[in-house]
């Protein structure tokens, strides 16, 4: 029984009038002076790099991402706020102003901090009030039942 794809692929066979390609000679530039061998050593131009900065530090976070997730999710007074101070560290960062970068960035950090706070203490107190209403509130009237059976 023959398999499909059984056989070895037929040998390489180049297309008839495909050559080499057609040569091209470089371009000449005149525009350029030209320096001899001589001109070259005996007035060198050196070129130095710029300083190199080996000890830098990295730049700060700008905890964008934080401030946006505290905005929608825990408490956004707060939140608003700490987007306002990381968009700025940011915008510090591109100017290359590492002191305010971090400056705004510590504010961003620490409004998003007190906005999950915040958030975590809500909940908290929500939860409270709600278990107060259901225990006190809910409760004593189911053993009751309702007033129009009672005798």
């Amino acid at each position: 029984m023959d398999h499909f794809g059984d056989e070895p692929p037929p040998p390489y066979q180049p297309s008839p009038g495909n050559g080499s390609p057609p040569y091209y000679p470089p371009p000449k530039y005149t525009d350029q002076p030209r320096v001899s061998s001589e001109q070259s050593f005996a007035n060198p131009s050196i070129v130095a790099p710029g300083p190199v900065r080996m000890n830098e530090p990295p730049p700060p976070p700008d905890y964008m991402n934080r401030a946006i997730f505290v905005t929608m999710c825990c408490f956004w007074p707060t939140g608003i706020f700490a987007i306002m101070k990381a968009s700025e560290s940011r915008s510090a960062i591109a100017r290359g102003d590492m002191e305010s970068a971090r400056s705004h960035s510590s504010t961003a950090r620490q409004l998003s901090n007190i906005s999950v706070i915040a958030g975590v203490a809500f909940l908290l107190v929500g939860m409270l009030i709600a278990g107060l209403y259901w225990f006190f509130g809910v409760i004593p009237n189911m053993s009751s039942g309702p007033q129009e059976y009672q005798d």
